[in-house]
């Protein structure tokens, strides 16, 4: 599975005020783009401390919130050391970082704006002034035009399809209209299905830095499945990178590595 969106409701913010779920989820993936930043990613096991915090003082410190004036102020210290962000950003949001608000105040003194499918992937934010961001993904935004000619361009002269109509590789328009009851949750299925094949195995693949599925949701999901009879059938892979990490090609090579090992044994 590559860059899943196993558990949408837990991941919501807007839904969730009184869960620390949704800031617990995000947390170790903007952290894990602050070390990128700081050329401390070396894999994985740069992120056990984060995530020792997450399970555990944070997400306590979240529930005392105001009754315990200390906690505001350990959350405070903990997550802007963590995210980089300024400390009266962390603050002001009670230590609850929302995703939004991270891309755009993380590289606010550039006048950029980071992806939600990476974050150190920037843009010039063209209405820095603004309250709210105003403007698209700046990967999406980035993507659209060579993709589409791409694709068009495979469709016309290798398949052979020819229509008048135009071609949109992604509409906004359409992603607005779409409703989003976050009711599809195929962690049962999932569940289901290795517990029915005792020989399935399964690879939960994220990048690192993507803030559009953050690979903390599954690491939560995984470490609540049962054994199933023989420990790692399911496993989470990180690897350097944002939602498309395959882009990299060393993790691209990782992934298929780690892919590959689980035909031999």
């Amino acid at each position: 599975m590559v860059s899943p969106y196993l558990n949408p409701a837990a991941s919501n913010s807007d839904d969730n005020a009184l869960s620390p779920l949704p800031y617990m989820i995000s947390l170790p993936s903007m952290a894990a783009a602050n070390l990128e930043r700081q050329g401390k990613l070396t894999g994985p096991a740069a992120l056990a401390d984060i995530e020792a915090y997450d399970r555990a003082e944070y997400a306590v410190d979240l529930f005392r919130g105001r009754s315990d004036p200390q906690a505001i102020e350990r959350l405070t210290a903990k997550v802007s050391a963590y995210t980089g962000l300024d400390p009266v950003i962390v603050r002001r949001s009670g230590g609850r970082i929302d995703i939004g608000t991270y891309l755009r105040e993380i590289h606010r003194a550039e006048g950029k704006i980071g992806s939600v499918y990476d974050s150190n992937v920037t843009a010039f934010d063209p209405f820095p002034e603004a309250p709210q961001q105003v403007s698209n993904d700046p990967i999406l935004d980035a993507i659209i035009a060579p993709a589409t000619s791409a694709a068009v361009d495979l469709m016309t002269n290798q398949v052979g399809w020819k229509v008048d109509a135009r071609y949109n590789l992604l509409s906004y328009e359409v992603n607005r209209a779409w409703t989003r009851d976050n009711s599809d949750t195929p962690v049962s299925d999932l569940r289901k299905a290795i517990a029915n094949d005792p020989k399935m195995q399964v690879v939960i693949a994220h990048g690192m830095d993507d803030l559009s599925c953050p690979y903390f949701a599954s690491r939560l999901i995984i470490d609540q499945m049962p054994g199933f009879g023989v420990p790692q059938r399911v496993k989470l892979g990180l690897y350097a990178g944002g939602h498309m990490f395959y882009s990299r090609p060393d993790s691209a090579a990782q992934f298929r590595r780690d892919a590959m090992a689980m035909y031999v044994r």
